[in-house]
């Protein structure tokens, strides 16, 4: 009977710290926080789209706590760095984070 009580309460426990491992975030954003971002991605999205040498269909722009990743493929360098520096450029954007690959995609 105790082997059962211990087998239970062992059961009991690994599935609360599963549990507690799923509940996300532990300080969820405010609304002013997905605006915020969501201004700042359309922004940049605008900045990067106007550069020579990136095309709308070949990069994709994401943005969490203002921090801007940029993915995707540019016709060149320069077009590449003119790109990242098109997106820092944007008010409100504290970092820039890239993954912009030369070529055709």
């Amino acid at each position: 009977m105790t082997n059962r009580r211990f087998s239970t309460a062992f059961v009991l426990m690994a599935m609360a710290v599963a549990l507690s491992a799923c509940a996300g975030d532990p300080t969820p954003r405010a609304a002013a926080q997905y605006n915020d971002d969501a201004s700042i991605n359309t922004n940049v999205e605008a900045a990067v789209v106007g550069v020579p040498g990136i095309h709308a269909n070949n990069i994709q722009v994401s943005t969490y706590e203002a921090v801007v990743t940029l993915r995707g493929t540019a016709d060149s360098n320069l077009a590449a760095r003119n790109a990242v520096q098109a997106a820092r450029q944007v008010p409100g954007v504290k970092k820039v984070d890239f993954d912009i690959k030369v070529g055709q995609p």
